[in-house]
């Protein structure tokens, strides 16, 4: 019987080689695979006698493109969450300085309802005229370019 173990509790190389030729007997097999279940030093030995290649290089380091794709994803959303936030204070301060939000006090306080019903009215009107001016305004400046992407009342 061969002695598969050294004297400090690791494998010897003629275990390795006689695992690889499948020599052992069942026992001595189950005693070598349990030892390299737990022992990394001869697990790493059993795989590079098992694999002759060299491992390969990764053609360029990973670290930098990972951090600058999530740098960039943070800079979006960053960007988007501002803006979003900036349109609506523009819009609602365009529609405050028209006087969409104006209450008009001259209605008697015994009729709330109609009270509400006007004011409701104000606001839908109000808005409805700013959006048309909006929607007028980007018309106009669309229909001032041709497909050629040059302003149409522009002489060549």
């Amino acid at each position: 019987m061969k002695e598969y173990f050294n004297e400090d509790g690791h494998l010897t190389d003629i275990a390795l080689y006689d695992l690889l030729d499948e020599l052992p007997d069942e026992l001595e097999r189950l005693e070598i695979a349990e030892h390299l279940s737990f022992c990394d030093h001869c697990t790493e030995r059993y795989t590079a006698l098992l694999c002759d290649d060299a491992l390969l290089s990764s053609p360029e380091p990973l670290k930098t493109n990972v951090l600058q794709r999530i740098r960039q994803r943070a800079r979006v959303i960053f960007l988007n969450r501002y803006v979003a936030a900036g349109a609506a204070a523009c819009f609602t301060m365009i529609l405050w300085t028209s006087g969409a939000f104006r209450v008009d006090m001259q209605i008697s306080d015994d009729r709330p309802f109609e009270k509400l019903t006007v004011m409701t009215e104000n606001f839908t009107e109000k808005t409805a005229e700013f959006g048309q001016n909006v929607s007028d305004e980007i018309n106009k400046f669309f229909t001032s370019f041709d497909l050629k992407g040059v302003l149409n009342h522009e002489k060549k």
